[in-house]
């Protein structure tokens, strides 16, 4: 049990993508997964062979080293369908430290002009939106996942190509570019290039900008591990999105957390998935390092991320890790449990639930995906034991999240037998609970997706979530919420040892109002809005509980106020 109150510290080619967003949201369409149909099919070339076909002064060549006005032919593609090479004439708009910007020149100052080309390289080379304004999209992206490819052309820096692409999408990183012209099934411009559309979104705003460094960690991640499960490629892009900052919004995953995070069908909700994970596995298990480390396995997907793990030195493994995510997605408050249950950089939106709120509940028949999740809320309670039941060939982790007044007080496991079934009493619910939240996790790549829950009566508490308890009881008195004292009546039907304390929500003791004998009757205390220290606390949510000597104990909220 995580109990929030008290002092323990918890610590085919489909590239039409779907867009699954809310208006106004932004939605990555990236062709990485879409063109692996054919990516996949690359060979080996020898390493004798690894020389560019397009030597110097070939038409389809940069010059060694380009300059602003630079023209050449370059392979553009028609993509509404079989990949299709069409040759375009391409001049560099602008040139920086660590990056080419190309354009197509029918699209010159038409869809791009020169502002926009100042804003990628600004961007590329010196700042970003973020937490690292300092740095541009070169130095986050490698210095967070890893070298840059340089096989064919000698030269360190990236060609950034705008063309006006036949079907809706952001950008696309080419891995054919990375061998020679000829030795593939697919033509090759021989050099690191990404492309990027310049006729659905403004090619120098913030979005694009971000896309392309999304785009950019594709072209690592090639480099490091070209089999890698898109789930986990497209996770670590939009990761490097978040790293310039400017990620995508989250919205469409957040209306069906029972999506499979291992799975990818290129929605947007899979998008949010994978950023999600990506972000939490960042924030909660080594940082750079371990997306460093995570990019380079040679193992893919579930196995490569458990390798991260170990080597991060992380006690929990894949399912423990995911566990924790699908409680972060629903709470996402870094003030509890060590920060484990939600994000520092990002605000979520609420996670669709589904409400009960009629008791008891009758048997309900159900079904989650594979590293997924359902939340089933329970309001308007009364005294209840929840039953949960997991199909037996699956791992479950069903997990049961208290609140009063809005606010989580406690995290319990519901402990499942060999058969997967188990249950959990809630006494309170209905008196110092008012909601509990059901996380029916299945934390399993195979086997059954059914469960089922249900519940049924049981006794009400004394287990010291109530504010009344075996001849001990709690309350407030005068103006709540409060802002310079909070009054408070304690009474005893017989005299009782006693500790009457007060604790922030994460579970902190932050002072002590009565420590020692009492007789029995009523008695007045009052909490003046201060820790032991005396410096005031914040405005937001408090617990007071009395504990006696002999185990009885009760809670009460209050809340301090401005």
């Amino acid at each position: 049990m995580i109990d929030f109150r008290f002092p323990t510290r918890i610590p085919t080619l489909a590239l039409l993508l779907s867009v699954l967003a809310a208006p106004g949201a932004s939605a990555v369409d990236c062709l990485l997964h879409d063109l692996r149909v054919h990516t996949d099919q690359m060979g080996p070339v020898p390493a004798d062979q690894m020389v560019p076909t397009h030597g110097p002064g070939h038409r389809m060549a940069p010059p060694e080293d380009p300059d602003v006005g630079d023209s050449w032919l370059w392979y553009t593609w028609k993509l509404a369908g079989f990949p299709v090479a069409e040759e375009k004439m391409c001049t560099v708009r602008g040139e920086g430290t660590n990056v080419y910007i190309v354009v197509e020149d029918s699209q010159w100052n038409t869809n791009v002009d020169q502002a926009d080309v100042d804003a990628m390289l600004e961007a590329w080379d010196n700042s970003s939106l973020g937490n690292w304004p300092e740095k541009g999209i070169y130095e986050l992206t490698s210095e967070n996942f890893g070298p840059v490819p340089d096989q064919l052309d000698n030269d360190p820096k990236v060609y950034v190509l705008y063309y006006d692409f036949d079907v809706n999408a952001d950008g696309f990183f080419w891995a054919f570019d990375m061998a020679p012209d000829g030795t593939q099934s697919f033509a090759s411009n021989e050099t690191e290039v990404l492309y990027m559309n310049s006729s659905d979104f403004d090619p120098g705003g913030d979005y694009l900008i971000s896309v392309q460094a999304h785009e950019f960690q594709h072209m690592i991640h090639w480099l490091a591990d070209d089999n890698e499960s898109s789930w986990v490629n497209e996770g670590c892009s939009e990761l490097a999105m978040w790293l310039y900052g400017r990620p995508d919004d989250v919205v469409a995953f957040n209306a069906n957390p029972d999506n499979n995070l291992t799975a990818w069908n290129g929605n947007f909700a899979d998008y949010i998935k994978t950023y999600l994970w990506t972000l939490y596995l960042y924030e909660q298990y080594g940082g750079q390092s371990t997306i460093l480390d995570l990019v380079s396995q040679p193992s893919n997907s579930v196995a490569g991320v458990e390798i991260a793990l170990d080597n991060a030195g992380a006690t929990d493994d894949f399912a423990d890790a995911v566990a924790k995510w699908f409680l972060a997605n629903y709470l996402d408050d870094p003030s509890l449990a060590n920060g484990e249950y939600g994000y520092v950089g990002e605000d979520l939106p609420s996670f669709t639930a589904i409400t009960r709120s009629s008791y008891p509940v009758p048997t309900v028949n159900a079904t989650v995906n594979h590293w997924a999740t359902d939340y089933i809320r329970f309001i308007d309670g009364e005294p209840l034991r929840l039953l949960f039941n997991g199909g037996d060939t699956s791992a479950w982790t069903p997990q049961v999240i208290q609140f009063q007044g809005g606010v989580p007080f406690s995290i319990d496991p519901i402990v499942l037998d060999a058969s997967d079934d188990g249950g959990i009493d809630l006494p309170d619910f209905g008196a110092g609970v008012d909601e509990v939240v059901l996380v029916a996790g299945n934390v399993s790549s195979g086997g059954a997706t059914n469960y089922s829950y249900e519940t049924e009566g049981v006794t009400s508490s004394v287990s010291g979530l109530a504010n009344d308890s075996a001849g001990l009881s709690l309350r407030r008195v005068g103006e709540h919420p409060f802002r310079s004292a909070l009054n408070l009546e304690l009474s005893l039907t017989e005299p009782a040892s006693l500790h009457l304390t007060v604790h922030s929500v994460d579970g902190r003791e932050l002072r002590t109002l009565h420590g020692g004998n009492l007789p029995a009757g009523t008695h007045s205390f009052v909490w003046d809005g201060r820790d032991a220290q005396g410096f005031e606390v914040a405005e937001g949510v408090y617990f007071m509980r009395a504990v006696t000597v002999d185990g009885r104990s009760v809670a009460l909220r209050g809340v301090k106020s401005r």
